[in-house]
């Protein structure tokens, strides 16, 4: 992985969300999220176009995944199928660890807009 470690990647994904730049796209990882209501955890990643401006222009939802444990979350999202038939190990050494902002996030903890600087 470009910019950093795939592992630290993952590691990084357990305190919030971060965003890999791959074939001119960005894919927004949600971080493994904890919904005490639920009593269960999710990870998500969606697609964006490269812009200017970060999460200006969502195009899908490429993964998603709940579990009662974060554990499997974890495993899942390193061991399924991705994007373009590949894992995350798989992909990782053509995707570079960008410095996108979070999106905002809505009480439901969906996204609900766009900052409008970079780190």
């Amino acid at each position: 992985m470009k910019g950093g470690d795939a592992d630290e990647f993952i590691d990084y994904l357990m305190d919030g969300g971060a965003s890999v730049r791959h074939k001119g796209y960005v894919y927004h990882f949600s971080g493994f999220v904890y919904h005490p209501g639920q009593h269960k955890w999710r990870v998500s990643i969606e697609k964006y176009r490269w812009t200017k401006e970060p999460f200006e222009d969502f195009m899908e939802l490429v993964y998603y995944y709940t579990s009662d444990e974060e554990e499997d979350c974890i495993n899942h999202l390193t061991e399924d199928i991705l994007w373009d038939g590949k894992s995350f190990y798989q992909l990782e050494k053509a995707l570079t660890w960008i410095d996108w902002q979070e999106p905002p996030q809505s009480s439901s903890g969906s996204p609900i807009g766009a900052f409008s600087s970079m780190r």
